[in-house]
């Protein structure tokens, strides 16, 4: 499909994803109208329960790793959208990432 669709399938996997982690309760760093689709900074929760080497542990026994954010100001996290990647593996990301947040006791709902 070359650089369009490529592009189309970035943007498409990080719509998934920020609007399911969003739905789990973290916080985009930047405005949404700022965030390209080829990685995407979150906040650090300020939970008391946020331990992101746990966080990241856990994701990785699903089988995916996540970037801690070391270029912003605030302790965050990075995910990207990019590479061999469509919409089905970043809802199964999401889904992961629900079970991490469950089991870390995040996010009361």
């Amino acid at each position: 499909g070359g650089p369009v669709a490529r592009l189309g399938r970035y943007a498409q996997n990080c719509e998934v994803m920020i609007n399911g982690l969003l739905a789990l309760g973290f916080e985009l760093y930047l405005a949404r109208e700022l965030q390209a689709p080829i990685i995407v900074t979150f906040k650090v929760p300020n939970h008391p329960n946020w331990d992101f080497e746990r966080f990241y542990g856990a994701l990785q026994q699903h089988g995916f790793t996540i970037y801690p954010g070391k270029l912003t100001r605030e302790p965050s996290f990075r995910i990207g959208c990019i590479g061999a990647l469509d919409s089905t593996v970043m809802e199964k990301f999401v889904v992961a990432c629900g079970k991490v947040v469950h089991e870390m006791g995040l996010f009361a709902r």
